[in-house]
């Protein structure tokens, strides 16, 4: 009787965190499995009472919503919505990045990078390529094309819009 309460117990506190972990914002499938594991490994439970534990709380989140099949292309979809409205500059290499490392499926990856229009990466193009001119006012025309050019590719954007935006601008 005592182990039960303490697995119970176990439950409950795990659980609850888990809940506030996702009170924050969207987290991918993996941030949130980690997250079990992590409240998990701080409990005294034999190993098996563990997994018990961790598959209860999985069953309940889904169950209750929290863990559904698309978390990981919400999660895609929310951060590249956020990247926008942030204002900050962004490219697909960035995104990816980022989306692997918070253990994003790539054909997911692929898809969400797809989705952002061209105008969209223009635009955070052109905002880097004019942030870092104001750097370069004391070069030749020529050095600071060069510059700019090497400068945007090692950000990862792509080649037909850094050309379009650098002969614009220069």
């Amino acid at each position: 009787m005592m182990e039960l309460n303490k697995k119970d117990e176990a439950y409950s506190k795990a659980y609850f965190r888990v809940l506030n972990f996702l009170s924050f914002s969207k987290r991918s499938k993996k941030e949130l499995l980690d997250k079990i594991e992590k409240y998990l490994s701080k409990t005294y439970l034999p190993k098996k009472d563990k997994d018990d534990v961790r598959e209860q709380i999985i069953q309940n989140l889904k169950t209750d919503g929290y863990l559904k099949e698309t978390i990981d292309e919400d999660f895609a979809n929310s951060y590249v919505q956020g990247l926008r409205n942030s204002g900050k500059s962004f490219n697909g290499i960035r995104i990816s990045q980022f989306l692997s490392k918070k253990g994003i499926p790539k054909e997911i990856i692929n898809d969400v990078i797809s989705n952002i229009d061209d105008e969209a990466v223009y635009e955070s193009v052109l905002k880097d390529a004019e942030k870092k001119l104001r750097s370069l006012k004391n070069e030749s025309a020529l050095r600071k094309k060069q510059k700019l050019l090497n400068f945007l590719y090692r950000k990862g954007y792509p080649f037909d819009i850094v050309s379009s935006v650098v002969d614009t601008l220069l």
